[in-house]
């Protein structure tokens, strides 16, 4: 066997490393609905408690709160993603073609969507770090493989559509949370007028 050749991984191995995907999923569910029900402020501790272990134990699975966060962060772009999928593949079965200004709707509606379902992991997810440049960058990612290929430097302009994006979402889930505490604030946009309003300034400006 020469140096570059792997031995296979025997069956109690692959077993361990089964069980061991197995558990960080549970780990990462049970975290997700904890956030979703008590906030961002979620600690290591509180999510040790809630899977009936001990912190060392989910520090086995998650080295820190950053790695969590990205790890949630990833799960939550694949459903973003699978929602996406999923409205293109009904507009194309309703016989339309979805060209940019579509997909860019699908897109800003499957992100306005997760961020209203779960506003807790929501902001979980974006807290400055490490984790939130990575969930921005696979956003940005995603976004530039829609565009069509006449867009000039796509990267760039998906970066820039997300940083917009995100930067109002999170000024109409703050809108949100102040009117839910002070009625007599004006009342946000529903997600439906965010999300037409954020395609159309993204795609044609602010005039029409």
């Amino acid at each position: 066997m020469n140096a570059t050749t792997q031995a296979p991984l025997d069956g109690r191995s692959a077993r361990w490393a089964q069980h061991r995907e197995q558990r960080r999923a549970e780990l990462l569910d049970v975290a997700r609905h904890l956030i979703h029900d008590r906030g961002p402020d979620v600690t290591m501790e509180d999510i040790a408690a809630a899977s009936g272990t001990s912190k060392s134990i989910v520090y086995r699975y998650f080295s820190d709160k950053a790695q969590l966060q990205q790890e949630l962060g990833r799960s939550i772009l694949a459903t973003m993603h699978r929602r996406l999928l999923q409205e293109l593949q009904d507009l194309e079965a309703g016989g339309a073609t979805p060209g940019a200004p579509e997909r860019i709707h699908a897109m800003i509606r499957a992100y306005v969507e997760t961020a209203e379902r779960s506003p807790g992991v929501y902001r979980f997810i974006i807290r400055p770090s490490d984790g939130l440049n990575h969930f921005l960058d696979s956003v940005s990612r995603l976004i530039a493989t829609f565009l069509p290929d006449s867009v000039p430097a796509p990267q760039m302009w998906a970066h820039g559509a997300v940083g917009f994006v995100e930067g109002s979402v999170d000024a109409w889930m703050t809108q949100q949370e102040t009117h839910a505490s002070d009625p007599t604030t004006p009342a946000p946009l529903d997600a439906d007028d965010v999300v037409t309003h954020l395609t159309s300034w993204l795609m044609k400006g602010m005039h029409p």
